[in-house]
């Protein structure tokens, strides 16, 4: 299997809900025994603004092979389609279903990090400055 690289990319994703170096909420769900989480999402979200799975997969630095393993997992949590081929074989678009997806999980995680910041604020003024 191929290393990531270890160059942390700064998400495409709303900056609350992956911050590089920065306190913030990472947020994993669980759905029929399949984790949902801000990696496998941030995927997903570029899939539909770059219009295929190679292009996001090359953004993250994952091979097109991880990139589908790790969108089968989320699709395996659904009877419903969260993706389908353009047509001619040109692409991928995510479904009506799918966007709903992203929305509600990108709704979620503003929710929890503005209810989280006074806890994020409390600690960080715990930390001690070396």
């Amino acid at each position: 299997m191929k290393n990531r690289s270890t160059d942390i990319k700064i998400s495409s994703l709303p900056p609350k809900l992956f911050k590089e170096n920065e306190n913030g909420v990472r947020i994993k769900i669980y759905v029929q025994g399949h984790m949902i989480g801000a990696g496998k999402m941030e995927l997903f979200h570029l899939i539909s603004q770059k219009g295929s799975i190679r292009a996001a997969a090359l953004s993250m630095g994952m091979s097109t092979k991880r990139a589908t393993l790790l969108l089968k997992t989320i699709q395996e949590a659904f009877p419903i389609p969260i993706l389908e081929k353009k047509l001619g074989n040109k692409g991928t678009k995510i479904t009506p279903f799918g966007e709903e997806l992203l929305k509600r999980y990108l709704d979620l995680c503003n929710h929890l990090s503005k209810e989280s910041e006074n806890f994020i604020n409390w600690t960080a003024s715990k930390q001690i400055n070396k």
